[in-house]
């Protein structure tokens, strides 16, 4: 008896070590790392075939074969040739774009004042703006979009044990993929702006066969088919992901928090910087473009909610022949480089150009592989996303449940970064 309580003893105190001196752990065979220099060191170091591994669960839950998926550097260079032609977009598309993002925000299926579902309305709105405003699809978009985020949901969660839950990911996969499948026939008919998907095609049948013939040493790759590289998911899933977590990390720490305090007859520590955020927004809107953004407000809040709550917690990289992951979401927070209050959402951190070239700043990842998006267009379109809500609607009130129980009782709390953590949250929402 006496052994097995020393060495639990012996356990907790090494868990302790490593968590003190960020050292890394092992779960599963995979090394979390949280020290930022090595970290980046990894990261840098890492080519495409080393991130497309770890990434096979994904290939074989979604069906499709883009660059997290797909190790082959010719079709990579140019998929990212078409993404950079894309996302380079000039003023006048910038001012499209919010548009389309507000009557996204205000249409009648998408909006409904009074009680709802946070998580899935902000998911909804985020694919129908996704959809329409980048990848062109036609209006009809916010009639059909229904359970579909609902649905890529699931099967994220479902990847994870993709074994046992094959039989439903087969049905679920094919449910979306006859959607974006019938969307995309109807968007192009109607001459909308389709190309990138077009292009995405054109690519895959021209490296096609390069494709199907893997590198030597690629265990636990597969290789792909012709319908897995034509798919509008390996366009989608990138696009919309990343942006709907950050839309609702944002609403979640302007509005609800502030719902949270006031239950608590609390004030928010820095009021003062969110006085004048509804002017922001409004100067924002009249010329949304991300040389407008950088001498706006919401870009210290998109820089801040990154950085809090980054959308992509854990980086998984084969390195040298092992498994690691960077703990994204561990540096990002550490109190040595961000100050005692490295747990507290606080967009003016980011008046400090120094904070956004912290080598402990890295949202979009960093080195050969970095998201492209990273620069201009991720934050841009965030911060439109976020604008063009708050524009429109004003949370008045939280619903008590299991979802916000501990933040009730403790409103400092920063939320929990997962992708069911607010399923089941309930807000009651008016419109401005």
């Amino acid at each position: 008896m006496f052994e097995i309580i020393a060495f639990l003893v012996i356990l907790f105190l090494f868990a302790v070590y490593c968590k003190k001196f960020k050292v890394h752990y092992s779960t599963l065979h995979t090394s979390f790392i949280t020290n930022v220099d090595e970290a980046r060191k990894v990261l840098i170091e890492s080519d495409l075939l080393s991130r497309t591994i770890p990434n096979q669960r994904f290939k074989k839950c979604f069906q499709i074969s883009n660059p997290f998926t797909n190790p082959n550097e010719k079709y990579r260079k140019e998929f990212v040739k078409v993404i950079q032609k894309t996302i380079s977009f000039d003023d006048t598309k910038w001012r499209n774009f919010a548009n389309i993002a507000l009557e996204a925000v205000k249409n009648e299926k998408l909006l409904k004042t009074g009680s709802i579902e946070l998580v899935p309305w902000i998911q909804k709105i985020t694919l129908s703006i996704t959809l329409r405003g980048y990848l062109g699809f036609d209006t009809n978009i916010y009639q059909v979009v229904g359970d579909i985020p609902k649905t890529i949901n699931d099967l994220w969660t479902k990847s994870r044990e993709y074994d046992n839950n094959k039989e439903s990911i087969q049905q679920s996969i094919s449910f979306l993929k006859r959607f974006f499948y019938n969307a995309t026939l109807i968007s192009q008919t109607k001459d909308n702006n389709t190309n990138v998907i077009k292009e995405m095609s054109k690519i895959a049948q021209k490296h096609l066969n390069d494709i199907q013939e893997l590198p030597q040493s690629t265990s636990g790759l597969i290789n792909s088919t012709a319908d897995e590289l034509k798919t509008p998911l390996n366009i989608v899933l990138p696009a919309y992901e990343t942006m709907w977590r950050v839309l609702l990390y944002a609403i979640l720490e302007i509005k609800v928090r502030e719902i949270l305090l006031s239950k608590n007859n609390l004030k928010r520590k820095n009021d003062k910087y969110f006085k004048n955020l509804n002017n922001s927004i409004d100067t924002f809107l009249k010329n949304p473009s991300h040389s407008t953004l950088k001498k706006n407000q919401l870009d210290l809040i998109v820089k801040e909610t990154l950085r809090l709550y980054p959308a992509t917690r854990h980086l998984y990289r084969m390195h040298d022949e092992k498994n690691y992951g960077i703990d994204v979401e561990t540096i990002q927070r550490d109190p040595t480089v961000w100050g005692d209050d490295a747990l507290c959402f606080k967009p003016e951190r980011f008046e400090n150009p120094n904070a956004s070239s912290s080598p402990s700043y890295m949202p979009f990842s960093v080195g050969k592989i970095k998201c492209i998006a990273a620069d201009k267009f991720a934050p841009t379109v965030a911060a439109i996303l976020i604008a063009t809500v708050l524009s429109s609607v004003d949370i008045v009130d939280v619903v008590e449940n299991e979802a916000v129980e501990k933040y009730l009782k403790n409103p400092d709390l920063p939320f929990e970064n997962s992708r069911l953590a607010f399923d089941k949250m309930i807000v009651n929402v008016t419109t401005r």
